[in-house]
């Protein structure tokens, strides 16, 4: 999965020049987001932060002390252990869920969306009928609460959300069994 996530955030095709490349990025006015994980920082309006991926993990995990906004760019190392880190992180967060291929998925929803997010769409499943919160696949991935207005490329937080997922497990994730 891990590899599955690195290609997804940082290759827009296989042969492009930041594809696995500790230099990706992703800038506007809204976000910012660094290197091998995309850890990202975004914006209000304003410019005050929204939120801070880099500093949430930085702080919960001391391994992580040296990595800052102004070398993110420089350590694919800490990139990678944040990126390991952070996804260990979310998948505990859903311990409860029973199946361990629906925790990683939900592990994988939360790294782009926010584990919060994605705990409100479990709940929201909880009371829809026919909705199982244990289970992503016409389930959970149906009860998007995210915004439906478009952001990038016509494409809004929720179809980001939802073709991420989609991208890293079944297309991405594939080609590294047996390597990572």
């Amino acid at each position: 999965m891990l590899g599955g996530m690195v290609e997804q955030e940082t290759c827009p095709s296989l042969t492009h020049s930041k594809c696995w490349s500790p230099l990706a990025q992703l800038k506007t006015k809204r976000e910012e987001g660094a290197g091998l994980g995309q850890l990202t920082r975004a914006f209000h309006p304003d410019g005050r932060t929204r939120f801070d991926a880099l500093a949430e993990v930085r702080e919960r995990h001391p391994a992580l002390r040296d990595l800052s906004w102004g070398n993110v760019y420089q350590r694919p190392d800490l990139q990678l252990r944040a990126l390991v880190l952070k996804s260990r992180d979310d998948y505990r967060t859903f311990a409860q869920v029973r199946s361990i291929v629906n925790r990683l998925v939900f592990q994988v929803a939360a790294y782009n969306r926010g584990v919060g997010g994605i705990q409100a769409e479990r709940r929201l499943c909880q009371i829809t009928d026919g909705c199982d919160p244990q289970l992503w696949w016409g389930h959970v991935e149906r009860t998007c609460t995210a915004s439906r207005a478009p952001i990038y490329s016509g494409r809004s937080a929720c179809d980001i959300n939802r073709s991420h997922v989609q991208r890293v497990v079944e297309v991405r994730a594939p080609r590294y069994r047996g390597w990572l």
